[in-house]
């Protein structure tokens, strides 16, 4: 591990002109695996990564640019700042925005190969009436979840706005699934049933539209039971997947690593950390790494978890603050300051997995990743 230390410091210095102290680490042979296998489980889909929230967490361009060119039907973001982004990043591929964008920012889109979802009736009466160059638009029908989306009954005149203006072209009608990772499917297939009755009726007003999905990765199992030509994969694209029963090969993209800082040897009864809540039963050797939770080690952590310095588990000793955490490195022998060490591992099966932190917490391995921060250098192996 040491030996990996000294060559990885000599190739960030070198590219970087430093070596941050945190680097989280994406691997694209993984990454290519994922989505292959998705590609083999459902081959009569086409593949849209979900790269909304800075692609899980993994770095929106970095992600971007690795499947740029791995023929996916088009990505998936929230936003119009995503979706600019990309381009900025160099991504060429067609992108969908599904999140809310005022209809002034749609009729004024400069973007190429961009649409846009629609996502509320009085959205689209406004971008009907003001839309006068081309816009590009995935019509989203709410089936069940009441989030957003055209509701059943105001699909007519969803139509109406949309034919009254030649400038708006449809190019999809999605929806979204609201229990997708339940065993009892019964609310699932009632959308199934609404998405069915709204695609058919775009469907005859609208008969050259390209894509069609209302499956996420939870979902795509959905797909034989409903007319779809698509599939949004995301927590499963990075290795994933929370559906019941998934026997998919799935691998974690992701890992974290930092670097011991400090060391220090503390005597039974002394503490560590904000509000004393860890209290050495035994002369304790204590490790500080620079990783908090504004870094993504989320404090719910604190006194729980464990990072991983070469195959020992180490666990938390105290309050995870901002932006430290401190280690007891007792039982680990030859510890030394500069060693590296494992914030988050990418073996599905350790304790510090994100599927393991998440267990050990009460989340779910979204919220994990969707607070690891973009200005970690992200690098590719």
């Amino acid at each position: 591990m040491r030996y990996l230390r000294r060559i990885l410091s000599k190739v960030y210095s070198h590219l970087y002109g430093y070596e941050p102290l945190i680097t989280i680490s994406i691997s694209k042979e993984r990454l290519l695996h994922n989505l292959a296998t998705y590609k083999k489980a459902y081959p009569h889909l086409a593949i849209a990564p979900m790269l909304k929230s800075d692609a899980y967490g993994h770095g929106l361009c970095v992600i971007g640019r690795l499947l740029d060119k791995e023929g996916v039907a088009f990505f998936c973001v929230d936003s119009l700042y995503e979706a600019r982004k990309l381009r900025e990043g160099g991504v060429r591929s067609p992108i969908v925005v599904m999140g809310y964008v005022r209809p002034e920012d749609i009729a004024h889109n400069h973007l190429s190969r961009v649409s846009f979802a629609i996502t509320d009736l009085e959205q689209l009466r406004t971008l009907s009436r003001i839309a006068d160059k081309e816009s590009l638009l995935h019509i989203k029908l709410d089936t069940g979840m009441h989030r957003n989306g055209i509701l059943e009954t105001d699909l007519e005149e969803c139509i109406e706005l949309l034919q009254r203006n030649q400038n708006l072209h449809v190019d999809g009608v999605c929806s979204h699934l609201a229990d997708a990772d339940n065993t009892d499917t019964r609310f699932s297939v009632a959308q199934l049933g609404i998405w069915e009755r709204g695609l058919s009726k775009l469907h005859s007003a609208f008969p050259s539209l390209t894509y069609t999905h209302i499956s996420a990765t939870k979902g795509a199992r959905f797909s034989t039971h409903a007319p779809m030509n698509a599939v949004r994969i995301g927590m499963g694209l990075f290795g994933y997947d929370t559906a019941p029963e998934s026997e998919l090969p799935l691998l974690p993209v992701l890992s974290m690593r930092t670097t011991i800082t400090s060391l220090r040897t503390i005597q039974h009864g002394e503490s560590v950390g904000y509000g004393a809540t860890f209290t050495a039963t035994r002369p304790s050797v204590i490790a500080t790494i620079p990783v908090g939770y504004a870094e993504g080690l989320d404090r719910a952590l604190s006194n729980t978890g464990v990072v991983c310095i070469e195959d020992t588990a180490c666990p938390l000793a105290g309050r995870v603050s901002m932006n430290m955490a401190s280690v007891d490195v007792t039982d680990c022998r030859g510890v030394a300051r500069g060693d590296m060490v494992t914030v988050i591992s990418n073996n599905p099966s350790a304790p510090n997995s994100m599927k393991g932190m998440a267990k050990k917490i009460g989340t779910t391995p979204y919220v994990l990743f969707a607070h690891l921060p973009a200005h970690i250098l992200r690098i590719v192996e």
